[in-house]
């Protein structure tokens, strides 16, 4: 009996360790990790971005010269050791008190006898949202044994010295950072903002900027593993994990803070004047390819992007906005046609309002016929048919080898994402009538930047460059990146850009675009009234999108500028629409820069 007894115990003894070291050694090993061994991640502190702030002083530092428009606000994170709370009560009230937090229902309640108190069920004080953050707040002061519960994230330094006031032991709380935009909803699209990653609660870039560059600013955790005895002291003896957290780069940026900062006021009121679905405005040096504005409305508020309930307007329309540009595509034939030898400024051709083309007929947008005209006549008044005249020319070849070369169908590579390319695939097909649409700017699409940078390589002696938004990538005091001015391509002779220049002044001069001429100054431009594709019923809808691009001044451009309102309301063509807008922002650029008058 006695040997049956030992054998039976120790199968009993075999059997408990199996199921401890082996069915349930996963679990005991993470007990024992969270026991002895420490893991903290370092957080790294999130880079800034920064915009040239022109107003600095002359003899301010390098450094001072840069805005910071994207940077962390030092917060507290607020947590809780619930096994040292001696009163519960008293710490949540401390909380309710400290951040202001009040249920609605913690009224007294209705005398036993009344009748409202047997006719509805006493009010619950927990209700709502209010009732249940102190209900969370509750149920974690009540854990018995807890070593930590956080709190409240985000807390400032004012919160935490009402906290301290209170004397109160078993509070603690640790630096945090959070994300502030100063300029608020001047630019949310280009910067994107910082939100919680859903899965994990993680900080995470989204959109612009901030979703772009989230790598190379957020920078890299590190992390701190040590063992520790039973009385939770570091033991000297034993392996120890160091990685110091690598800090994210700060990315100094080519806008200009004045220039974004009226430019996209001028198109936020703009397009609420106009009753506008949306609109976009871009400034550029057409030497450098440099930003100085970029700017798309409806905008938002990148320290409130909760608030946005139409994700659309998070994505930057400036550059991945497909539409149809209408006749601001007009000199981008001319200048083919001129640069060929096909035309010149004042080749005539007789206007007879309407072309039949493969059975379509084309019309004038004034519905008018102007007897003979010269190619200026036909940037000035706009004339479908002369710019089907100079396309012919042409040859379709030929004018795709143009329109390629300015770019459009391909990305600019903008350092932005989500750039989009356009589609100029409709000229691939040999087919007269694609020809006839694409030079007045029906029937293919293009990008507002596509169409700034096409415009910049004629007030740049026909040099197409790459425009960009980040001039340098900061690791604290050293270069990371620098970026350097490209021309990608030398799309048509510096004649030639010199004679649609001209062309262009004309147009504002002369022209649909009288209202983008700024006194004293040689303003260049072409207007674009483009009806919209309907894409159930085929055709083109009643909406229209309205551009105007132009730059200034004519003889040393200091920056070209494209302007464009979707679908106004009470105004019929751009010239009543993005034409004033343009006019707007010229004149306080050209103010700004203080650049002297080209004429009395």
């Amino acid at each position: 009996m006695i040997v049956v007894f030992f054998i039976i115990f120790s199968l009993l003894i075999v059997a408990k360790l199996f199921k401890l070291q082996v069915l349930e050694n996963n679990y005991y090993l993470a007990l024992a990790s969270g026991q002895h061994e420490i893991f903290k991640n370092l957080y790294p502190e999130r880079g800034a971005i920064y915009v040239f702030d022109g107003n600095a002083d002359e003899t301010a530092a390098e450094n001072e010269k840069y805005y910071p428009v994207a940077f962390n606000q030092k917060k507290y994170l607020l947590y809780v050791i619930p096994k040292d709370i001696k009163d519960p009560e008293a710490a949540l009230g401390a909380l309710k008190e400290v951040f202001d937090v009040k249920v609605g229902d913690e009224t007294e309640p209705p005398p036993p006898n009344s009748s409202l108190s047997k006719e509805q069920p006493p009010p619950n004080p927990l209700l709502g949202k209010e009732g249940e953050q102190i209900a969370a707040w509750q149920a974690k002061l009540t854990k018995k044994d807890d070593p930590y519960e956080p709190l409240k994230h985000f807390v400032t330094e004012e919160e935490i010295e009402k906290i301290k006031n209170y004397n109160l032991e078993g509070f603690g709380w640790i630096k945090e950072l959070e994300r502030f935009y100063p300029e608020k909803n001047i630019g949310g699209q280009l910067f994107g903002y910082v939100g919680k990653q859903p899965e994990n609660n993680a900080l995470k870039g989204y959109y612009g900027l901030e979703g772009c560059y989230d790598k190379e600013l957020a920078g890299e955790p590190g992390f701190l593993r040590s063992e520790l005895d039973t009385l939770g002291r570091w033991i000297a003896i034993a392996g120890k994990d160091l990685r110091q957290a690598k800090d994210g780069d700060d990315l100094i940026l080519t806008i200009d803070r004045a220039i974004q900062y009226f430019s996209c006021n001028a198109l936020n009121n703009k397009v609420k004047e106009l009753s506008a679905e949306a609109g976009s405005l871009i400034v550029m040096e057409p030497a450098s390819g440099k930003i100085l504005a970029l700017c798309d409305a409806p905008d938002f508020d990148p320290n409130e992007y909760n608030k946005v309930k139409n994700l659309g307007v998070f994505m930057n329309a400036a550059i991945s906005k497909n539409y149809e540009p209408g006749s601001v595509f007009k000199p981008i034939t001319m200048a083919g046609a001129i640069d060929s030898g096909k035309v010149d400024p004042f080749t005539t051709y007789f206007d007879s309002g309407e072309l039949i083309i493969s059975g379509h007929s084309i019309k004038n947008s004034d519905l008018q016929s102007h007897g003979v005209q010269t190619m200026t006549q036909v940037l000035e008044k706009s004339l479908n048919t002369g710019a089907i005249f100079a396309a012919r020319k042409l040859g379709i070849a030929e004018f795709k080898k143009y329109v390629d070369g300015f770019g459009f169908g391909h990305k600019t590579e903008i350092d932005l994402c989500q750039e989009e390319t356009g589609n100029i695939k409709s000229l691939d097909e040999n087919a007269e009538i694609y020809l006839a649409t694409a030079s007045f700017g029906q029937g293919i699409t293009v990008t507002p930047i596509q169409l700034v940078r096409a415009f910049a390589a004629i007030a740049n002696e026909g040099k197409l460059v790459q425009p960009y938004v980040i001039e340098r990538v900061l690791d604290g005091e050293n270069i990371v990146k620098q970026t350097s001015e490209r021309v990608v391509n030398q799309v048509i002779s510096p004649e030639t850009a010199k004679l649609i220049g001209s062309m262009l002044v004309s147009v504002v001069r002369n022209g649909h675009a009288k209202k983008a001429g700024v006194p004293g100054y040689l303003v260049a431009g072409k207007t674009g009234t483009a009806q919209v594709p309907d894409l159930v019923h085929g055709g083109y809808s009643d909406k229209t999108i309205h551009t105007f691009v132009g730059f200034a001044p004519f003889n040393q451009p200091r920056f070209v500028m494209l302007t464009k309102i979707d679908n106004p309301q009470g105004v019929k063509f751009a010239e009543s629409s993005a034409v004033p807008l343009f006019r707007t922002v010229a004149k306080f650029i050209l103010d700004y820069y203080h650049v002297a008058p080209e004429e009395k």
